[in-house]
């Protein structure tokens, strides 16, 4: 239950600065981690990363205080952090589908989005599967980008990879057949550097690096299913109920890996296995 309630901590935080200036750190010493991890693990368990959460809520109130006072757009455009009047209508017509100015007239539908709660839930009808595997030192070879959780550029790059043939090249060198991910988290920018790989004892080939994975213990997890939803629902299962009712605690020190075994990617039997590092 500490995680749940550093989760609320947090979102408390977030809601009593809304007017303010949000400080990340401030929220890494709430939650007790890295504010990168914090944020891939609220973006996996609500579905919406961190920063959109903050707008949403902000736009939110602003509509309620448009509708509901005489105070000028140019004052609530301030006073929720935005920097000019013109940012602030680009933002409240994109989710709001109207004008600011337009919120003050009556019959006008806004949206809501309420302050978030978290809640443990208990549930014993779907068995998680899990094992910890303690490996030596090994060496992945592959191509990288940098990506966001806003721009998730991680599926585009894989379509890249197998169509220009990078990925073909890798498993000719690679150990098996298997192909990785490797997600190094995400910094205080909120942005990651992913890895298309493969593990061997070959030096990179052309236009690709390597990266030495130090001596560690893991925790496994299965996918097995269509790629979409499956692997998301599995990640969010982790970080929602997993790992914070084990005794288990992510290291930040190496990436997370998916190990993709090749097929089918949208068949019933499609299988990746997540291996997160632990302390």
């Amino acid at each position: 239950m500490d995680w749940i309630n550093r989760l609320n901590e947090a979102i408390s935080y977030i809601e009593g600065n809304l007017y303010n200036e949000i400080s990340t750190d401030e929220i890494s010493k709430i939650v007790v981690c890295p504010i990168g991890a914090f944020q891939r693990t609220f973006s996996l368990m609500t579905g919406i990363t961190l920063n959109e959460y903050i707008r949403r809520r902000k736009l939110t109130k602003a509509a309620f205080e448009l509708q509901s006072t005489d105070c000028k757009v140019i004052d609530v455009a301030y006073k929720y952090g935005y920097t000019s009047s013109d940012a602030f209508c680009v933002a409240f017509k994109k989710m709001h589908g109207v004008a600011p100015i337009t919120a003050k007239h009556q019959n006008t539908t806004l949206k809501s989005y309420p302050k978030l709660s978290f809640t443990l839930k208990i549930k014993g009808d779907i068995e998680m599967n899990y094992r910890i595997v303690e490996r030596d030192d090994f060496k992945v070879v592959g191509k990288t980008v940098t990506s966001t959780l806003e721009e998730n550029k991680v599926p585009q790059f894989w379509d890249k990879c197998k169509k220009d043939g990078t990925v073909e090249k890798l498993i000719e060198i690679g150990k098996d057949s298997t192909t990785l991910g490797l997600c190094y988290g995400y910094n205080d920018e909120n942005m990651n550097d992913y890895m298309v790989g493969v593990e061997t004892q070959h030096n990179p080939i052309e236009d690709t690096k390597e990266v030495k994975i130090s001596k560690s213990k893991w925790l496994v997890f299965e996918s097995v299913g269509p790629i979409n939803p499956t692997l998301g629902n599995t990640w969010g299962r982790i970080y929602g109920e997993f790992l914070p009712q084990s005794v288990y605690k992510q290291s930040n020190k190496l990436p997370t890996i998916e190990k993709y075994f090749g097929g089918e990617v949208n068949s019933d039997n499609y299988r990746v296995e997540i291996w997160i590092p632990i302390d």
